[in-house]
């Protein structure tokens, strides 16, 4: 990742990460924005410890914005992986990040939040290009 690197907003809608109720239900109720969102089943499946060995941070303590939280917790994330608490903070910070981790911990995740994070949708050409090998 770049300093600058940053995303379109125009298919954030069609990947379902944010959805057209949470950019336009920007509300100023702060408090009770968690309980109102539309979580999936739990995941019950077994974890191993490249997913569960973590810090134990929250997705909160990154500072994001609270349409990409709530995306986020949509999706069914509860806690960021290992991979994601490493990264997340270099990457919003603007700093490379060069990381690796095992399929399914949560690299994905890792380098598009920090992206989507610093995305301004009101800005209508490209803000970034993710190339994944």
């Amino acid at each position: 990742m770049t300093e600058k690197l940053n995303s379109g907003h125009t298919n954030l809608t069609s990947k379902g990460l944010i959805n057209d109720l949470q950019i336009a239900g920007n509300t100023s109720d702060d408090m009770g924005w968690k309980s109102k969102l539309k979580l999936p089943p739990k995941d019950n499946r077994f974890k191993t410890t490249d997913v569960t060995d973590t810090r134990g941070n929250e997705f909160e303590e990154f500072c994001l914005k609270r349409e990409l939280l709530m995306g986020i917790f949509e999706k069914g994330w509860e806690r960021p992986s290992p991979i994601q608490e490493a990264a997340i903070p270099i990457a919003l910070s603007g700093k490379d990040v060069l990381a690796r981790a095992k399929n399914g911990t949560g690299k994905t995740g890792a380098y598009c939040i920090p992206v989507l994070e610093q995305i301004d949708p009101t800005k209508d050409y490209i803000q970034a290009l993710v190339m994944v090998p």
